[in-house]
Formats: structure tokens, C-alpha cells, sequence
């Protein structure tokens, strides 16, 4: 029996039943940053892979790359207020995903509902299948809402 990929759901947009801003959408901590620079007055929830590290009592996320260099680094804040028990500032920097809210204070911050630790192993996968997908399914969804209730009146007709 042949196997046939169901790609229908790609032509389904976000709208008002299945709105965009509910869901953590994958980005790159350098996507992250251009992101947060241009809408600086909005905040979207996303979802980031990379190394947390703690600076002084206060975390930051920078972008796993290989081989690993420590100069010309991007890092976003991390904030962990929303969190019933925050991991411990140490010397040793953790692979982590984040789930969390964007927002800009003075630089882009990242309010995280959910913090997972996981091995650099599958962070390098996870980051590799995420931006995979991201890039497959995410190149034919309009940014601003305006287009997107403008393509859900030509699918409904």
C-alpha cells in the first residue's frame, strides 16, 4: 500500500477560530532578536532552543552553535518570575527549550511559562527538526492579521 502525505492543512490559515498569538512559535535566538527589534511595541509568545547561562545572578539564552564561540554571541534576557521553582544560577550552562513570552525592555527579554533542560544531543536535533518544519509550514502564514482574515473570507468564500 503507498504512502500518500495529507498536505492540506498547509492551505489552512489562522483566524479568529485558530488565532496565531495562542500558540509558542518556534524561532532561532537570532530570529528572535530581529523579530523583537522591529515590532518592539508588540509581544508574541514563542518557542527558542539554546544555552542558558547565568551572568551575575540573571540568565540569558544565546544561539547553540558549532564549534562553540564565546565572543560575537547574540544573548536575550531571560526572565524567570513566572516560574514556581527557577533553576539555579551556576558556572556550567544549560541546554535548554524555552516557552515564553517576547517582549522588548530596553533589549528583548523573554518572560518563560515553561523551562525544559534537556541534553545538548537532542537540543542540536530538536533546534534541526523545529527549524526544519518552522521553514516548511510557517512560509505561507501572513504577519499581520488583517491578511489573514482577508484569506480566511477567500477560503470561505
Amino acid at each position: 500500500m503507498p504512502y500518500v502525505k495529507n498536505k492540506y492543512y498547509l492551505d489552512i490559515p489562522f483566524c479568529a477560530q485558530t488565532n496565531r498569538n495562542e500558540f509558542y512559535t518556534y524561532f532561532s535566538i537570532e530570529d528572535l532578536v530581529v523579530r523583537c527589534v522591529t515590532y518592539k511595541e508588540q509581544s508574541f509568545r514563542c518557542r527558542t532552543i539554546g544555552i542558558l547561562k547565568s551572568i551575575n545572578g540573571r540568565f540569558f539564552i544565546s544561539e547553540i552553535k558549532l564549534p562553540m564561540k564565546a565572543s560575537d554571541e547574540t544573548k536575550i534576557r531571560v526572565s524567570m518570575i513566572y516560574l514556581k521553582s527557577p533553576p539555579k544560577s551556576t558556572f556550567i550552562p544549560y541546554t535548554v527549550q524555552i516557552f515564553g513570552t517576547l517582549t522588548w525592555r530596553k533589549k528583548p527579554v523573554i518572560f518563560v511559562n515553561l523551562l525544559q533542560v534537556i541534553n545538548t544531543a537532542m537540543a542540536i536535533r530538536l533546534k534541526e527538526t523545529l527549524t526544519s518544519v518552522t521553514s516548511t509550514h510557517l512560509t505561507q502564514v501572513p504577519i499581520d492579521e488583517n491578511d489573514c482574515v482577508e484569506q480566511c473570507a477567500l477560503i470561505n468564500g
